[in-house]
């Protein structure tokens, strides 16, 4: 498969300039769906050749390394969730320094909300960077994908976005990253560990497990583990259609029900979070405002809708006190 990215973004000095600016980048491929999803897999990374544009108008080719990823995401998709690899020599004077591998979020199909709802995954990442020191930095991209196949070639215009590497939020963080499953539910960091039930619960994701590193990554630091989330297109608040042929075994199966999945911690915990989730609910609904240019007037009042009836609960104690306090799990 060939890769071919076309960025328009300006390089700076800094160490990870790719992450440094919010405007997204330009990017193009020529490849093959099927041939990347036919030779490889979660272990399996195919070469590929990745080219992007400088200001000046020069061509820079670099090779990579790429396989796809995720479980149901490859089995329903259209287009699969890559994962890129790339070498320090090939990278060091590119935009993507600083990198040894990204994540690519793509839309699931070629659908007339697809972009959207890649935005609203996007935001999920915003909101986690507003409410947790432990988050991963991502980067939109325009992507223009020429597909070739035997029949006729055919060109798709899709919003996508780069996630970092986990092991740069461990470097950030000042850790390592685990792979041991299993874990305990007293072996995490207490604070943190409700900071990301209470995200998983404003965005409507049961979609995860810490204990088990489903959708998540652990990090160790300071002598505890840390969750570190990410694929949220599951969330109700995403609402993707395709949600609803994989919902969690919780609730009534609907995917934009909340489900708290967090374990109990000290009550003084977790209402100490909760106030400052609360005292974040005007930056976090900002976050959707700064993106109304890109969502019709229905996808703005539902986003807001949706967060405001998790600040509701947030605010009243009767239901904080049902829906978290009572609904947290014991086991």
């Amino acid at each position: 498969m060939l890769l071919v990215f076309l960025s328009s973004a300006a390089m700076g000095q800094n160490e990870n300039p790719l992450f440094q600016s919010t405007e997204p980048l330009n990017i193009r491929a020529t490849g093959s769906v099927k041939s990347i999803k036919k030779n490889s897999n979660d272990s399996t990374l195919v070469t590929a050749s990745f080219q992007y544009q400088k200001d000046s108008g020069n061509w820079v080719n670099v090779p990579v390394q790429a396989k796809v990823r995720g479980n149901f995401r490859l089995r329903y998709c259209y287009f699969p969730p890559l994962k890129i690899k790339l070498r320090k020599k090939d990278v060091d004077s590119t935009v993507f320094r600083g990198n040894k591998a990204l994540k690519l979020v793509i839309p699931c199909r070629a659908v007339s909300d697809a972009n959207s709802l890649i935005r609203k995954e996007y935001l999920c990442y915003k909101f986690c960077e507003v409410l947790t020191p432990y988050y991963f930095k991502t980067r939109l991209a325009k992507f223009n994908f020429t597909e070739i196949s035997k029949k006729k070639s055919k060109d798709y215009d899709l919003l996508t976005f780069f996630v970092e590497d986990n092991s740069l939020v461990a470097k950030r963080g000042n850790g390592k990253i685990q792979e041991t499953k299993g874990l305990a539910p007293g072996s995490f960091d207490e604070k943190q560990a409700i900071r990301n039930d209470y995200i998983q619960y404003m965005i409507g994701n049961a979609d995860w497990s810490s204990l088990y590193q489903h959708n998540t990554n652990v990090l160790y630091a300071n002598g505890k583990y840390i969750t570190l989330s990410y694929d949220f297109d599951m969330s109700g608040f995403v609402d993707a259609s395709y949600a609803r042929e994989n919902p969690p075994d919780l609730g009534t199966g609907d995917p934009r029900e909340r489900v708290y999945r967090g374990f109990c911690k000290s009550k003084e915990a977790m209402e100490e979070i909760r106030k400052e989730f609360l005292g974040k609910e005007s930056a976090i609904q900002s976050l959707i405002d700064n993106e109304s240019a890109f969502f019709n007037q229905r996808d703005m009042k539902d986003m807001h809708s949706y967060l405001d009836k998790f600040f509701d609960i947030m605010k009243d104690d009767r239901l904080f006190r049902i829906n978290i306090l009572e609904g947290c799990r014991t086991d």
